[in-house]
């Protein structure tokens, strides 16, 4: 049975609009105390493992939320430190967020941390110097190409399974984003608003066909997909109309992503993302590292 990825990107919605408004790192709201639990919930439910991505500015106001999903069996890999778009970094400033949330997720789990998702896929091509940042950091796999073009977070031409990426610093294996095909184009099926939009009946059927052709998807949903609330930014109604499309985006048909998740699970193998990492390695002739 083909093998395929679920993921969580586990930041704080009023957290990271707070950061977008006033450019400051404010507490998480109790939205994310109440979410990942019942996301650790459900994949015990499910009878899944899964990859958590964690953002690190959330990870130290909440590090028993990182130990919790690490006690019950899970991954935990890196979505940055502040979640800062890769290519508004230098260099150096790229370096010392990835290493300083390695480091501080794998003192929080009590375990290496090997794979890394970039804050809202910003990598932006598959020539972006992220990548090679990422093996000197000590990374060994990325999950942050979405293979579908005029998206602002596409990568035009990437592929859609597995696939390496040469780097003078080694090679990193690269899990790009679940995607389908519809006539001649190529659709995100992912996650996100994509995957809230589309049908589960839509999504389970791309599914399937992938399953049979042993084609590997990679999942992601975020904790406040899970909530129980509507969401909106704190601070009254002006605050709330800067962000308006934010808010109606995040709060749309939220409902359906689990749902739709049960549904693929009934269909599906799922596992956290390094093992599809592995199998790639070894597909390749390589040594997993």
């Amino acid at each position: 049975m083909t093998r395929h990825g679920l993921s969580f990107d586990v930041e704080d919605w009023q957290q990271l609009v707070a950061l977008r408004l006033d450019g400051t790192i404010g507490e998480p709201s109790s939205d994310i105390d109440e979410c990942v639990p019942r996301i650790l919930d459900l994949c015990e439910q499910l009878d899944v493992k899964a990859t958590f991505f964690v953002l690190g500015m959330l990870a130290k106001s909440r590090p028993r939320l990182v130990r919790s999903i690490a006690a019950h069996g899970h991954e935990i890999a890196s979505h940055s430190l502040n979640h800062k778009l890769l290519y508004r970094m230098t260099r150096s400033e790229l370096l010392d967020d990835l290493r300083g949330s390695k480091r501080l997720l794998e003192d929080l789990a009590g375990g290496e941390v090997k794979g890394f998702r970039a804050p809202e896929f910003s990598v932006q091509g598959l020539d972006s110097p992220c990548f090679e940042a990422l093996i000197e950091a000590g990374f060994t796999y990325d999950s942050s190409v979405f293979p579908v073009p005029q998206l602002r977070y596409g990568v035009t031409g990437a592929p859609h399974l597995p696939f390496e990426i040469q780097t003078r610093s080694g090679v990193l294996v690269e899990l790009p984003l679940a995607t389908a095909r519809v006539g001649p184009w190529r659709i995100p099926i992912a996650g996100g608003s994509h995957f809230r939009l589309l049908p589960t009946w839509f999504v389970k059927q791309a599914a399937s066909r992938a399953d049979e052709r042993d084609e590997p998807l990679v999942f992601y949903f975020h904790p406040y997909e899970f909530t129980r609330r509507w969401l909106y930014a704190k601070g009254g109604f002006a605050r709330n109309r800067i962000v308006g499309k934010y808010v109606a985006l995040h709060n749309f048909a939220t409902w359906r992503i689990e749902q739709s998740l049960r549904a693929l699970s009934e269909q599906l193998d799922f596992v956290p993302l390094r093992d599809l990492a592995v199998a790639n390695a070894r597909s390749t002739g390589r040594t997993p590292s």
